[in-house]
């Protein structure tokens, strides 16, 4: 496990492509689930979780991690809309050649979101279990500052433990209907352009101070 644990840290940290960097995504969350299970090897539950805390802290790294393209996500969603007379004085090639870039930038922005939202549709898969929680309540969560350029849905989780979304941006659609946080989960200073909590539970003290609503 050791051995593919650095492996898959690997291609989730340097992966060229975004199929190895999924690779590295389902490679780890495999790992958590096997460290929960092996009773065998580690039969106190807490000591697993310490297993598995350590992978599910790369994870949230990782969502945590700067994309420099999603600051420009809002002019790479719309399609190429430069005109070669007016932006480029006529010069085809300039013009062909930042359309290409133009392509470039938007399809490594696409796989890039693909990669983290499959990250954020593993976690909470792992949060919900019929309305009790999931395997992976337990673990804490720091998304702490994270760019979400990218919807995430986390609809009927339970959050068990520290989860953390302070300073965080979501600048696509967010849901969080429907799910209980039941230790302190701090969204202060947070943005967003939706508003995500129809239904949500805190139990705890969840701090909105400085969040925006846009």
């Amino acid at each position: 496990r050791r051995s593919r644990y650095t492996t898959a840290i690997e291609q989730l940290s340097n992966g060229d492509s975004a199929t190895t960097r999924l690779g590295g995504v389902y490679s780890l969350v495999g790992l958590v689930d096997e460290w929960l299970a092996d009773e065998k090897i580690i039969p106190n539950i807490k000591e697993r979780r310490k297993k598995g805390q350590v992978i599910i802290n790369n994870l949230c790294a990782y969502i945590r991690s700067p994309f420099p393209l999603a600051e420009q996500a809002e002019q790479l969603d719309k399609p190429y809309a430069k005109d070669l007379q007016k932006d480029f004085d006529g010069d085809k090639e300039k013009f062909d050649a930042d359309e290409r870039t133009f392509a470039q930038e938007k399809a490594a922005l696409e796989e890039e979101r693909q990669v983290r939202e499959s990250i954020i549709k593993e976690i909470r898969e792992r949060l919900q279990n019929f309305g009790a929680p999931g395997l992976w309540s337990e673990f804490d969560y720091d998304f702490s500052n994270a760019h979400f350029f990218y919807p995430i849905v986390f609809t009927n989780s339970c959050f068990d433990a520290s989860s953390r979304f302070f300073g965080a941006t979501f600048t696509q659609d967010a849901d969080f209907s429907g799910t209980t946080f039941t230790e302190r989960a701090p969204f202060s200073k947070a943005t967003f352009t939706c508003t995500p909590f129809s239904g949500t539970t805190f139990t705890e003290r969840a701090p909105f101070s400085g969040a925006a609503f846009l």
